[in-house]
């Protein structure tokens, strides 16, 4: 326990803001009128459980129009729909919540989600790319070149296939894309991230992929900004005896992914961030002045370069 304890500190530790949020702040609280969804269709693969669903009951917080829960798992869906329901009944936000039972590695039942939205008139504004697949911890010659290719099919295909849908639907409107990336992706020679390498490779080329669409994509068309949520409680955690107590509050990474799809974010296009950075720091001050100036700054590129020569 004390082992996996310092394990947990030391994936915490960062300095790239002088303050780190633990717990829900004012700067990304989804009540705040300048991050409003209203009238904003929000789609969240994922979205039953851990860091989805948080993001999820955020934007009906925040009066999103519409939540869209996708799953494979129905019951799941069925249960945090119920939830999501009773949470915009709360706050008086009259979200609906749609739950649709969906395999992202589906190639038929992707494609007939995304018919009956558009047969439905249904137009995504926000798309957050929150599906994750990792397996036991194991070398990456030991998985399995099948294993390998079905946590790349899943962590990484799946979502370029939904962001190539969700981009063509049109309505005149800015679209947002929100990324669910992880710290594991510049932490890679940590002990404990090392043991799942094939999930480290998946989500460093999700990230990559994405820096690439925002590279491509006019900030004015497409936002898009991926993020780390922080260490999130759920219910695989319990059977190693650890409380929720421990562990990041859900509330900051769905705050965090509100205020990523709004105007105040888009200085932060194709870039990576933590949920826990304070975004008041984050948008001005010496680590502004270094995003303006730096193209390779909190951006997937070779660590010592920038351009072929020495950092």
């Amino acid at each position: 326990m004390d082992n996996l304890m310092e394990m947990f500190a030391q994936l915490r530790d960062t300095n790239v803001t002088k303050t780190i949020h633990r717990q829900p702040y004012a700067a990304i609280s989804p009540k705040r009128p300048e991050l409003s969804q209203a009238g904003k269709v929000v789609l969240i693969p994922g979205g039953g459980t851990g860091v989805g669903y948080g993001i999820a009951r955020s934007f009906v917080q925040a009066s999103a129009d519409t939540v869209i829960l996708i799953g494979r798992r129905v019951k799941i869906l069925e249960e945090a729909a119920a939830k999501l329901e009773e949470e915009a009944r709360k706050s008086n936000t009259n979200t609906k919540i749609i739950q649709q039972a969906c395999d992202m590695t589906n190639l038929d039942e992707t494609k007939a989600f995304w018919d009956f939205l558009t047969k439905n008139g249904v137009t995504v504004d926000v798309l957050v790319a929150n599906v994750a697949k990792f397996s036991e911890p194991k070398p990456i010659l030991e998985l399995g070149s099948d294993e390998v290719w079905s946590q790349l099919e899943v962590n990484v295909k799946s979502h370029l296939y939904f962001t190539e849908q969700f981009y063509s639907q049109s309505n005149g409107k800015k679209k947002y894309l929100i990324n669910v990336s992880s710290q594991v992706i510049h932490m890679t020679a940590h002990a404990g991230v090392a043991q799942r390498p094939a999930y480290t490779l998946s989500k460093m080329a999700a990230t990559l992929l994405f820096q690439v669409i925002a590279q491509n994509t006019p900030v004015t068309d497409l936002q898009v900004i991926s993020f780390h949520p922080g260490l999130v409680y759920n219910d695989a955690w319990s059977s190693l005896g650890l409380t929720p107590d421990l562990f990041d509050s859900d509330e900051i990474c769905g705050g965090f992914a509100v205020w990523a799809a709004t105007e105040q974010a888009q200085f932060l296009h194709g870039r990576f961030v933590w949920s826990s950075w304070d975004v008041d720091e984050l948008a001005k001050g010496e680590v502004r002045k270094r995003i303006d100036e730096d193209p390779y700054f909190l951006r997937s590129s070779i660590v010592g370069l920038n351009g072929a020569f020495l950092m």
